[in-house]
């Protein structure tokens, strides 16, 4: 009974370290929102691996980075973005940790014409 209490034990301090490993190494991957364009336009993850998206409004007016899909199956650290949206005012920018699953995913600005204008992609994670 003692050898099992030590391995609980032991399972639950490995927990929280084995997590913090996992984002110390989580890959950054830059994402430029501008006038009517993402850049990259396909933006190609690993599956499985932990990223931070840092999403970079070089326009001057506000644009979003929505994704519903590619959210509501990604591994979200934090807050899950509201109905699939990060919103990204002008000249900021946002960073999202998550672990992203496999699969193609739609992207787009959902600002007033911002889809018809061209604000549109795909998020690529194999």
């Amino acid at each position: 009974m003692r050898k099992f209490a030590l391995l609980l034990a032991v399972a639950a301090l490995a927990g929280p370290a084995q997590a913090q490993d996992e984002w110390a190494r989580a890959r950054t991957v830059e994402v430029r929102l501008s006038s009517f364009d993402f850049t990259p336009h396909d933006i190609v993850l690993p599956a499985g691996q932990p990223i931070v998206l840092h999403l970079v409004n070089s326009g001057s007016g506000g644009h979003n980075f929505a994704a519903p899909d590619f959210f509501r199956t990604a591994r979200v650290r934090g807050n899950r973005p509201a109905n699939g949206t990060v919103e990204v005012p002008s000249r900021q920018s946002v960073d999202i940790a998550l672990v992203p699953a496999a699969g193609t995913y739609r992207l787009r600005c959902t600002h007033a014409f911002h889809t018809a204008l061209g604000m549109r992609g795909r998020i690529v994670v194999r």
